[in-house]
C-alpha cells in the first residue's frame, strides 16, 4: 500500500493505520515521532511480535549504489529508531537495495548508535550550538556548500587551504594555528611535527595560506611544455555503479584551428568498440600529440581500458608518451588564491564558464543513466556537450600556466 497524499501529520497518521492494519509493504511511509521525522522508502511487515500484535516491520531503502554505504546504514539506523517509537521494538536488520536490484542486509546495532548521536547533535546545534564548517572533499555536492563557503572565508578557517581536511585541521587548531594568518606566518619546521604533515606539505600550506590572504597568484616553478604541432585536451566519464568508460572526449589543437571529437559508448558492452575508435583516430594523426588530461583519473582509467581491450605497440607511445597532467603541472608550478585545485575551480577562477552552469561529472552520469534508462537521446547530447566544456576549460588552464611561465 502507497501512503496517500496530504499534509505530513496527514500521511503520517495514514501510515499509523496502515502498520495497525497489518498489510504487506507500506510505500513512502512517514515516520513522526517528537521533532523527528523520517520517510523510508517502504516498510515490509514480519513476523516479530511487537505493540501492534503478533508482527512489526523493518525498513528498506532503494539506492543507486553497487554496494551499500555507511550513510545508508545510518539513515535506515534513523528509520529503526522512529518505528521503535512507534511499534515498541527494534527489530536487528535492515535492507537496501542496491542498483543490480540484489538486497544487502544491514546490522543496526552499530547504525541505531551513530543515529542516535547525529540526532543529539543536530539538537545541539538547534539549540544555538555554534557550528564551525570544514572544507572537505565532500562539500562539493553539498547543498549548504555555497553558505559554508561564506562562513570559512569570513573567518579565514585554515581548512581553506587545499588539502588540508578535516583530519589535520583539528591538530593544528589544538596547537593555536586557527586562521590563515596563524600559518602564513608558521614555520614549516613547527608544522611538519604535526601528525600527518610532512615537510613538504608544510611549505606548502604555508605558501598556500600566504596566497589566500594576498589574493594573488605566485610563481614557484617555470614549467616546460613539449613543443608539438598537435595538442590534444582529453576528458573522459566514467559510469559510477558498473566503471564501464562511457565518453572519451578530445579537443585536437593545431596552428591553423580545432577540433572537437566525442568517442561514446552509447551501451555499457559498447567501450571495446569506442576504444578501438580512439585508437584509429590517434594511428591516423600525421604527428605523435601531446596529451593534456586534468587530474589522475584519465591516466589511471586509459592503461585499464588498454588491459581490457588491448593496445597495439605501434599505437601505444602515441597514447602514453607525451601525456601530460596539468593538475600536477599547476600545483608544481603556481600557487593560486583558491580553496581547491579541481578543474571547475581553478578554470572558474581563470574566467572560463560552462554552457550548463549547474552541472558537474555527476550530472553527466545522470544524464548517461538516463539516456540508459529512458532512450531519450537529448540526455546522451548534453552529457557529451558538458564534457566538451571540460576539455576547453583544460586548454584554458594549459595556455594559462604556459603565458604566465613565459612572463616569469
Amino acid at each position: 500500500m502507497t501512503v496517500p497524499d496530504g499534509t505530513m501529520e496527514e500521511r503520517a497518521e495514514s501510515t499509523l493505520q496502515l502498520l495497525r492494519e497489518g498489510v504487506g509493504r507500506i510505500y513512502h511511509p512517514v515516520l513522526l515521532a517528537e521533532d523527528l521525522v523520517g520517510i523510508p522508502d517502504f516498510l515490509e511487515r514480519t513476523e516479530v511480535p511487537s505493540d501492534l500484535g503478533d508482527f512489526s516491520y523493518r525498513p528498506v531503502d532503494i539506492n543507486i549504489s553497487a554496494s551499500p554505504k555507511p550513510e545508508h546504514a545510518v539513515q535506515l539506523g534513523f528509520y529503526s529508531l522512529l518505528l521503535e517509537s512507534l511499534h515498541g521494538v527494534m527489530l536487528p536488520t535492515a535492507d537496501v537495495i542496491l542498483v543490480d536490484r540484489t538486497r544487502a542486509t544491514i546490522e543496526m546495532a552499530s547504525a541505531v548508535e551513530s543515529a542516535r548521536e547525529m540526532i543529539a547533535e543536530a539538537r545541539e546545534v538547534l539549540a544555538g550550538r555554534r557550528e564551525t564548517p570544514t572544507l572537505s572533499s565532500e562539500c562539493g555536492m553539498c547543498p549548504w556548500n555555497d553558505y559554508c563557503l561564506k562562513a570559512m572565508s569570513a573567518s579565514a578557517d585554515i581548512s581553506l587551504i587545499d588539502g588540508l581536511g578535516k583530519t589535520k585541521k583539528g591538530p593544528l587548531n589544538a596547537l593555536g594555528y586557527v586562521d590563515l594568518e596563524d600559518i602564513a606566518n608558521a614555520a614549516s619546521d613547527a608544522l611538519s611535527q604535526v601528525k600527518g604533515i610532512g615537510q613538504r606539505m608544510a611549505e606548502r600550506i604555508v605558501r598556500q595560506a600566504s596566497v589566500l590572504l594576498d589574493g594573488r597568484p605566485k610563481m614557484i616553478s617555470r614549467p616546460q611544455f613539449p613543443n608539438a604541432e598537435i595538442e590534444l585536451y582529453l576528458d573522459m566519464e566514467c559510469q559510477q555503479q558498473t566503471q564501464v568508460i562511457y565518453l572519451i572526449e578530445v579537443l585536437e589543437s593545431r596552428p591553423d584551428g580545432e577540433e572537437f571529437r566525442a568517442f561514446v559508448a552509447e551501451r555499457p558492452e559498447d567501450e571495446g568498440e569506442m576504444w578501438d575508435e580512439l585508437l584509429a583516430y590517434l594511428q591516423g594523426l600525421p604527428r605523435d600529440p601531446v596529451i593534456y588530461h586534468y587530474h589522475s583519473f584519465e591516466s589511471t582509467h586509459l592503461r585499464k581500458l588498454a588491459e581490457r581491450h588491448g593496445l597495439r605497440p605501434d599505437v601505444e607511445p602515441k597514447l602514453f608518451d607525451n601525456l601530460i597532467d596539468l593538475h600536477r603541472v599547476l600545483k608544481d608550478s603556481v600557487v593560486l588564491p583558491i580553496h581547491s585545485y579541481g578543474l571547475k575551480t581553478v578554470a572558474k577562477w581563470l574566467g572560463f564558464r560552462w554552457t550548463e552552469t549547474e552541472a558537474d561529472a555527476a550530472m553527466s552520469m545522470l544524464w548517461f543513466d538516463l539516456w540508459l534508462s529512458t532512450g531519450n537521446r537529448d540526455c546522451l547530447e548534453w552529457s557529451i556537450e558538458y564534457n566538451e566544456d571540460d576539455c576547453r576549460a583544460t586548454k584554458v588552464v594549459k595556455e594559462w600556466v604556459a603565458s604566465v611561465a613565459r612572463h616569469v
